[in-house]
Formats: structure tokens, sequence, C-alpha cells
């Protein structure tokens, strides 16, 4: 595969980064994922606005405008002779003096990271299982898509079922997220729900989408509380809405679900 460093096209192996960047040795880099459907990146500029965001809060200087990462996307998209990548922006903070640093990040590591990606648009349905410990709390004033994953790996760490999404709840025993995903759910009253950033969960970019189209109430809900869900969902930019099937052995209608069908069709309305 090709990728997209710095300015340039490189093949994987000539992507690399110094072993004095501060992303990787204190974890202050950022990223975005998110996925191209005939060449074009969706929800795109949603994306950008978070990265913008939290690029912000943490002291960098991104050295590129939104037009050239869209024309930099669409040169990954042709050099690797696929219109449907998986892409992962990828923002390292860059080098700077050993030690806990207080300055700007002026010249930060940038990277378009790519993998190929089937055309079909289908749902992808999930088991969820409910991780043993607590999520982390955010690093800043909000939850950041950065790379402190070490909460996520050892979750995952936890599964019974390594092809499950695991799902957080934070210390007082209320679910905030996904492992890599946030989390919807239709209630017995079929309101759709969905928990709210004040529990530590990340801004989706995918979960602001069904916001923005559906009727959504935020509202703070237990692991056993959800057992009593009509239909549960995961949302992320990848899988865009992944409809669950098992949770805590029992089971839901997954892609049959009706409020699921709705979603979806809207989904693929947007796509078109």
């Amino acid at each position: 595969m090709w990728y997209w460093h710095n300015g340039d096209l490189v093949e994987r192996e000539d992507a690399w980064i110094p072993v004095e960047d501060h992303g990787f040795l204190y974890g202050m880099g950022l990223f975005e994922t998110f996925r191209t459907y005939d060449f074009i990146p969706f929800l795109f500029d949603a994306h950008w606005e978070r990265l913008m965001k939290s690029v912000d809060e943490l002291w960098i200087d991104f050295p590129y405008t939104k037009e050239e990462i869209e024309t930099a996307i669409q040169q990954l998209c042709r050099q690797n002779e696929a219109p449907d990548l998986y892409i992962r922006l990828n923002v390292s903070a860059g080098v700077a003096p050993l030690g806990l640093y207080a300055g700007r990040y002026e010249k930060p590591n940038v990277t378009l990271i790519a993998k190929p990606l089937s055309s079909e648009v289908v749902p992808q349905e999930k088991r969820v299982e409910p991780i043993p410990f607590p999520r982390s709390r955010p690093e800043a004033a909000f939850r950041l898509k950065s790379h402190h994953y070490m909460n996520n790996i050892l979750g995952k760490r936890t599964l019974q079922d390594q092809d499950a999404e695991g799902l957080f709840a934070d210390e007082q025993g209320y679910v905030v997220e996904g492992l890599v995903s946030n989390i919807f759910w239709v209630g017995s009253d079929d309101v759709l729900y969905t928990t709210p950033l004040s529990s530590g969960a990340l801004a989706g970019v995918t979960r602001q989408w069904v916001i923005d189209c559906f009727p959504v109430v935020e509202q703070s809900v237990t692991f056993d509380e959800l057992t009593a869900a009509k239909e549960i969902w995961m949302t992320n930019s990848i899988q865009q809405v992944a409809p669950v099937t098992h949770y805590r052995n029992l089971r839901y209608p997954g892609k049959d679900g009706e409020r699921f069908n709705e979603v979806w069709a809207e989904l693929v309305r947007s796509l078109g």
C-alpha cells in the first residue's frame, strides 16, 4: 500500500517518524479515521472540524489546509487504485526537547494511512460484551481521539469473545461507549437514546450524524438497564451504524430492527 506522509506519496515501509517525536514518547498525537466511497471521504467536514478543535487543544500547529488534505486523499485513492479506502489521518506532535514540553508543536508529522475496503454497503452486525473495568477519563476538557489507547487495548484483552465489541462503563457503572464506537439504543418507549458526552464519550462523527437526522435523547444507562432495550446499535466511521445481535446472552434484532432500518435507509440515501 501507498501512504501519504508529510506531503508526499510514499510506500508503506518509507513512512517513518523520529524516535524523539512526542507522539511516540508521550502520546501527544491525534487521528481521524474515516472511509471513502468512490473516492469521496464520507462526512469529512465533520472529521476536519473535530481534528482542528483537537490540535488547538494540544497546541499542535497543523501545517496543511483542508483542501490540501482532500487533494491528498484523492491522490492516495488513485495511487492505490482503490476508490474505497479505510483512511487514518494521523497527526504526531513532532520532535521537541526530551521531557515535559510546555510549548507549541510547530512541525508535526502528518500521515494518511490506508487499507482497502469493500465497495459493498451492507450493515455489519455486532455482538456486545461489557468490559469489567471502567473507562478512563478524558485527557482534556473533552474526549480527544488521541494516541492514548491503552485503556482500549486492555479492555479488548478482557473479552471472552474476541470478535465482540467491548462496552465501557464509568466508575459509577453508567455506560460510556464501546471500544471503538458510540452506542445507541431504542427503549421500551420506542425513544432512541445515546449516552451523553458528559459521560466521557467521544463526540463521534457518525454519532452526530444520527443525532442530526433523527430525534435522539441523551441519557445515562447502566449495563443492567441496557438489557431492556428493544434495539442496540454501535456507530463509528468505518462500519457507520452496526446493529447488535447479542448482549449479555440476550438476543436483539440486529439488522432486522425496525428503527435500525430507518436509519440505514437514510445512510444509504446520504451516500447516494
